[in-house]
């Protein structure tokens, strides 16, 4: 198996477990990022993983250092939806904690655990 997708594997069962932070390399890829805070908050608000149909991450240039930050959206099932998105997040590489983040102050917010 090449090395991306199984970190992204080895992420996402960490995560899932909601026991351990990953390894720092786990997290260094936005595409990490994404899997790892999909994992993280629909565990914490009791939603499937397929809930998430997609991130749309801020660009490195624009994020904090040591940050991705990221919005999450769900999926739409109807014929007109409004917006999808979730929230923001913004998972720290250094040790793959998830916080929300207000975009409005451009700020951490709450980690993200297993229970909201």
């Amino acid at each position: 198996m090449p090395k991306g997708p199984g970190l992204l594997l080895a992420g996402l069962a960490i995560a899932a477990s909601g026991c351990a932070r990953p390894p720092s390399d786990v997290v260094t890829r936005v595409e990490a990022a994404c899997t790892l805070a999909t994992a993280r908050v629909t565990a914490a608000r009791g939603l499937p993983l397929g809930h998430v149909a997609s991130c749309d991450p801020v660009g490195a240039e624009d994020s904090p250092a040591g940050y991705h930050v990221l919005g999450l959206r769900a999926v739409c099932d109807q014929d007109l939806c409004g917006s999808t998105l979730m929230r923001w997040f913004a998972v720290e590489t250094a040790t793959g904690t998830v916080f929300e983040c207000d975009m409005a102050e451009w700020r951490l917010g709450p980690e993200v655990t297993g229970a909201e």
